[in-house]
């Protein structure tokens, strides 16, 4: 698979061109207006988050890309090619792998791979199906019937199927659903050098860690409309929010809140919980104050902002 993969990575558009556009999307169910004019790019070489709660219109916005649903407005374009006039020009740049994935459950594994790749006119060898399985841990398994597999090990057959053709663009939805979490983070190394080959990613995730590890940028989507577009970063950044410092110790809470960047302190238990836009210099006056009072700090924990907070703050509830 590598001369394959070789011969993409040359023909690939320019690192930051825009390989997918969205302009006023919107997509309506009956009287559900499931997408409501949204606007956004995907550039070439990056992996691309699109987050929101369940029912926001991820998985509908997915779609239409896809080909599988044709919108009521807007233009959409993958690769210069409009996705409802040039659908099948687009499918063929496309990788994808859906929430759930049907199998055909009496072939082995390394048929259904030949014969994804074949519906594409990309015919691949053995030896390049089995370096494919290898990718996700599956090599042992290549004469073994999809059925046969557990639901961690269908998960990664549907993302070697969704390189299997070899495309530009890979649409990943929820990626890693039902992995556990050494498997969940042996799949974010395989995204990341599917990137690596020069391909575009784009992927949504109930998972924020996930999401913060893996995406350059992330656009958070609620009840159809985009309300943020940034890196983890800068949407981190932008919310200018306190971080969480946890520690077993009995301090005097006067004193602890007249420290550097301390705004609210209080204690649950034995527990003391202290808000500060300064966490390294609150904890240097946190250690002295132990000192002065002879203490051990002990059960310590420093929460930073994270994109679950920035999701609570945006669309106030928490992503399921």
């Amino acid at each position: 698979m590598n001369s394959i993969l070789a011969q993409k990575a040359n023909s690939s558009v320019a690192p930051g061109q825009a390989v997918i556009e969205i302009e006023r999307l919107e997509v309506n169910y009956g009287p559900v207006k499931a997408v409501q004019g949204i606007s956004f790019e995907v550039k070439q070489g990056e992996i691309f988050g699109l987050l929101g709660p369940n029912g926001a219109g991820k998985t509908t916005t997915l779609s239409v890309i896809e080909g599988l649903v044709k919108p009521q407005a807007g233009r959409v374009q993958v690769l210069g090619y409009d996705v409802t006039r040039q659908a099948a020009q687009v499918k063929r740049q496309l990788g994808l792998s859906l929430q759930t994935t049907s199998f055909f459950d009496n072939l082995k594994l390394w048929e259904l791979l030949r014969f994804y790749a074949g519906l594409y006119e990309v015919f691949l060898s053995k030896a390049e199906i089995m370096r494919l399985l290898a990718r996700f841990e599956l090599e042992e398994k290549a004469n073994v019937q999809a059925k046969q597999l557990s639901g961690g090990q269908q998960q990664r057959l549907a993302l070697a199927l969704a390189i299997a053709n070899d495309p530009q663009i890979v649409i990943l939805d929820e990626p890693t659903t039902g992995l556990d979490p050494q498997a969940r983070r042996n799949v974010w190394e395989v995204i990341r050098q599917i990137r690596d080959e020069g391909r575009t990613v784009v992927l949504t995730s109930h998972y924020m860690e996930e999401a913060q590890e893996l995406c350059h940028r992330i656009g958070i989507i609620d009840r159809g409309q985009i309300i943020a577009l940034d890196s983890p970063g800068g949407l981190i950044n932008s919310l200018q929010a306190d971080s969480r410092i946890i520690v077993t110790a009995q301090l005097p809470e006067a004193k602890v809140l007249a420290l550097p960047g301390v705004s609210a302190v209080r204690y649950e238990g034995n527990k003391l919980q202290i808000s500060t836009n300064q966490a390294q210099e609150t904890m240097l006056g946190l250690q002295q104050l132990a000192i002065e009072g002879r203490q051990l700090l002990t059960d310590l924990s420093i929460k930073q902002p994270d994109l679950e907070d920035v999701f609570i703050s945006m669309t106030g509830r928490k992503i399921r």
